[in-house]
């Protein structure tokens, strides 16, 4: 289906779906009364630096899961040391924390 717009109203119905949290054809299907679209809550933005610091933190763990795991399908799990995954772990859980405080600092709440 295509309908003509003026570019203004064409700007006015796109931050009207955004502000809604809708797509363009959902918004445009709503104001039409062929779908009652369920009212959802925006995705908050995340700052990109939160994103890729989680993401590092991630990747720590998914080497030490990777670890354990060719240990246990070699069968060498006897031999992980529960003192240096403990060790790293802890390693992880400071990195958080100190991720979570410098987020939580730089938005002054």
């Amino acid at each position: 289906m295509i309908f003509r717009c003026t570019p203004s109203e064409k700007a006015a119905l796109v931050v009207k779906a955004r502000a809604a949290g809708l797509p363009n054809a959902t918004l445009m299907r709503e104001a039409l009364g062929l779908t009652d679209a369920r009212r959802r809550k925006p995705v908050p933005r995340v700052d990109p630096k939160l994103t890729f610091a989680i993401a590092r933190v991630g990747g720590n763990l998914n080497q030490i899961s990777r670890w354990i795991n060719s240990a246990v399908k070699s069968g060498r799990a006897s031999q992980i040391d529960a003192l240096k995954v403990a060790a790293q772990l802890v390693v992880i859980e400071r990195q958080l924390a100190q991720i979570v405080a410098a987020h939580i600092g730089g938005n002054g709440e």
